[in-house]
């Protein structure tokens, strides 16, 4: 497909779920990476990691440079965009893959913390980073923006297996990204959101073999995986995708 010279920002991509498989596919097609991880939690071990994912973005074929930080926050927004526009001339895909923590509870039981917490890591993060990377994606007539939202979110009717928050928080970015596509088609970026089942993470190597013995991946017919999001996502930011917008694309939940 071919993604040459393209840059991609992908937030939450240095850990086993979704937004590693999707570095690497990416950086397969020869994309540059700005990879990023938050800041909570062990420092050096979050380091570490992304480390080594940076070494195999390149292996792969891509260039990369790491940009921690709290998505949340408006200031890390900032930071990755004047990064890769230092570093690549500008962010031409954007994939919004962090997002708040999954602790189902009951309503009531929700703290006032952790419900702010979750929203801002769902909804605001999402705004601070079009805020930053839209002008450079119309600037150049050509982008592409894929949100990570969850199965169902603008039709789910009860969630005591997802929690309020988090669904609220998924619901959100559902929408935005649809009347974002609406409005943003004209000016060449296309806005899609992928909407995931329970895919599941995937060892380091597993995630490699999959994007190094591609036929392997394809003949599995089994649950999906993260990979295969990647897939997806590769598909979206090419040529080929080039008149999808607007869309949902959902994997099912039963039957696997």
């Amino acid at each position: 497909m071919g993604l040459k010279g393209r840059t991609a920002l992908i937030t939450g991509s240095t850990g086993t779920g979704m937004g590693r498989s999707i570095a690497f596919r990416l950086a397969a097609e020869g994309a540059n990476i700005i990879l990023n991880y938050g800041t909570h939690g062990i420092e050096e071990e979050h380091a570490a990691r992304a480390e080594e994912v940076t070494l195999h973005v390149r292996r792969l074929g891509g260039q990369a440079i790491i940009v921690p930080g709290d998505t949340r926050d408006e200031a890390t927004a900032i930071r990755m965009v004047e990064e890769a526009d230092h570093a690549f001339g500008g962010v031409d895909i954007l994939v919004l893959n962090a997002g708040g923590e999954w602790k189902p509870r009951p309503l009531v039981e929700i703290t006032a913390e952790h419900w702010r917490s979750v929203v801002a890591a769902e909804i605001d993060a999402m705004f601070f980073a079009l805020k930053y990377v839209l002008p450079g994606m119309r600037r150049r007539r050509w982008g592409r923006i894929i949100t990570l939202s969850m199965n169902g979110a603008m039709t789910r009717k009860t969630f005591a297996e997802t929690g309020i928050d988090y669904t609220t928080g998924k619901t959100a970015r559902t929408w935005l990204s649809l009347a974002l596509g609406n409005d943003e088609y004209r000016s060449g970026i296309t806005v899609n959101v992928i909407e995931p089942g329970p895919i599941r993470h995937m060892e380091l190597a597993a995630a490699l073999a999959a994007v190094e013995a591609a036929d392997d991946a394809w003949a599995r017919r089994d649950a999906p995986v993260a990979h295969d999001a990647a897939e997806l996502v590769a598909f979206l930011c090419s040529e080929a995708g080039r008149f999808v917008s607007e869309s949902i694309i959902r994997y099912p939940t039963d039957g696997w």
